[in-house]
C-alpha cells in the first residue's frame, strides 16, 4: 500500500487522502495533536487501485496534526497538517 498524500495541507472541514493499494485490506489512520495524544483514529476497507478516501476533521480542534496510517498493523506512512 502507498499513500500519495493528504490534501489540503491546512484542513478546514474534509481532508482527501490519496491511496494506491495492491490489494483489498484494512486502513487505520490514527491522528495525534502536537502533545502526542490520540485526537481521532478512523477506520476503513480500501480496495484494489488507486482512490481518494474524504476524512471529515470538523470534530478537531484548530492546530497542527500528525496523521499515522496503517496497512492492518504495518505502518505506511505520517503526514503532518493543519487543522483550521
Amino acid at each position: 500500500m502507498f499513500i500519495r498524500d493528504l490534501q489540503p495541507s491546512i484542513v478546514d472541514t474534509n481532508g482527501y487522502l490519496t491511496v494506491v493499494s495492491e490489494q483489498t485490506g484494512e486502513l487505520v489512520l490514527k491522528v495525534w495533536n502536537v502533545e502526542g495524544q490520540l485526537a481521532k483514529m478512523l477506520v476503513t476497507s480500501v480496495g484494489e487501485g488507486l482512490q481518494q478516501l474524504a476524512l471529515n476533521m470538523s470534530d478537531l480542534g484548530s492546530g497542527n496534526y500528525i496523521l499515522n496510517a496503517f496497512h492492518g498493523d504495518v505502518f505506511v506512512k505520517a503526514i503532518r497538517f493543519i487543522k483550521q
